[in-house]
């Protein structure tokens, strides 16, 4: 019978403290709407050099960071590799094409837009 009280209040805590997980300080200004309806919030850096996105899920978040491949830009588009697997990069045009590439074999496109600072 004791169980019965107590059940409960375990998961009451369980809940509360899975919804308290680890918090960023990354804040996004800009998003990518990916043509399947995916909607990914990143944070651009003022020198778009890195773009940094983070995934939340119920217990941790992961950060992953884009940095811009020193000299394959071109006046038109501008290049990414991924930190941690080299061989995903993004492609991002002047007027915010995106195109996500697996080992040079493009996985999906979208649009991203910055919003302004205030």
């Amino acid at each position: 019978m004791k169980y019965l009280v107590f059940f409960p209040l375990f998961v009451f805590l369980l809940l509360t403290s899975g919804c308290s997980g680890p918090r960023s300080s990354i804040q996004a200004n800009g998003a990518i709407v990916w043509s399947n309806g995916v909607v990914e919030k990143v944070r651009v850096s003022p020198s778009n050099q890195h773009l940094v996105f983070l995934y939340n899920s119920f217990t941790s978040s992961q950060v992953v960071v884009y940095s811009q491949i020193i000299g394959a830009s071109t006046a038109g588009c501008e290049y990414y590799v991924n930190e941690p697997k080299p061989e995903v990069r993004l492609t991002i045009c002047r007027e915010g094409e995106v195109e996500l590439l697996t080992s040079g074999v493009v996985m999906n496109v979208g649009q991203l837009t910055v919003y302004a600072d205030h």
